[in-house]
């Protein structure tokens, strides 16, 4: 099957970006650009180590991919990027939730292979930060698969707390409003007083371990944070900036988050 063509491609530093004319080929290409990762880095070693994001803007990337027969899930371990202090893996809105049913199951990812951030330690969090920590220390991610939060922040690294060179590999964060309220529009909890205001995150410097990072940005509501992070400058104000210095980095927009480009 051939693969969709963008309406546009450019370069902004480091970062390669496209833009599709809807979300359907966007997912597409993005699956096909992860894939073909995994597909190398299969071929150098037993092991692919992968971070995944959970949102809805992840739905046609993480369709696509779990179709892919050709791709070998039991060679993969996964991590995924945050999760809210205080929810339960059961939580309709948990992250881990939403990785399990979109992606972790239907692929067949085994439990010793799944490295899943305990959200409801909420006695000593830091605790499961440093084990988290170590983790990521052992096994060194190879992929990023990410997406750019309307305030521009990568994970939950929002403009108040994100940090370039952040000296940790995951942390507990303050949500901003801004970011709560995305939750919000993307219909995860029925109001901003229903989400939690803290949760763990993987840091910037950790996201941006993974020499390859595919990053997938769908839809209106994203196009202001698209055009800061590729027109402005780049400074933790504005998180997602830092992908312009990020080889091996792409970022796969539609036509609405996409629209300054084209």
């Amino acid at each position: 099957m051939s693969l969709p063509e963008p309406v546009v491609r450019r370069r902004f530093d480091e970062l390669e970006v496209e833009v599709y004319p809807n979300r359907a080929a966007m997912g597409q290409a993005a699956a096909a650009f992860v894939a073909a990762a995994m597909k190398r880095r299969a071929a150098e070693t037993d092991e692919i180590r992968m971070i995944f994001a959970a949102a809805p803007s992840q739905n046609e990337m993480l369709a696509s991919l779990a179709a892919d027969k050709s791709l070998e899930w039991s060679r993969v371990r996964a991590f995924h990027m945050d999760e809210y202090l205080g929810l339960a893996a059961s939580h309709p809105a948990s992250f881990r939730r939403f990785l399990t049913e979109k992606i972790f199951e239907p692929v067949g990812i085994g439990a010793d292979k799944l490295h899943l951030i305990p959200g409801e330690r909420t006695e000593r969090p830091l605790m499961a930060c440093l084990a988290y920590e170590e983790l990521l220390r052992s096994y060194p991610v190879d992929i990023l698969c990410a997406g750019i939060g309307e305030n521009g922040h990568l994970a939950f690294n929002d403009p108040p707390v994100a940090d370039f060179l952040d000296p940790v590999k995951i942390k507990i964060v303050r949500l901003d409003h801004a970011c709560r309220r995305q939750q919000v529009n993307d219909g995860c909890f029925p109001t901003i007083d229903d989400v939690p205001t803290h949760a763990f995150t993987l840091t910037i410097p950790a996201l941006l371990a993974a020499p390859v990072a595919c990053i997938v940005v769908p839809g209106p509501l994203k196009r202001d944070a698209v055009k800061a992070s590729l027109f402005g400058p780049i400074e933790e104000a504005i998180p997602a900036s830092i992908l312009r210095r990020q080889t091996g980095a792409k970022l796969f927009l539609d036509i609405d988050s996409g629209a300054d480009l084209v």
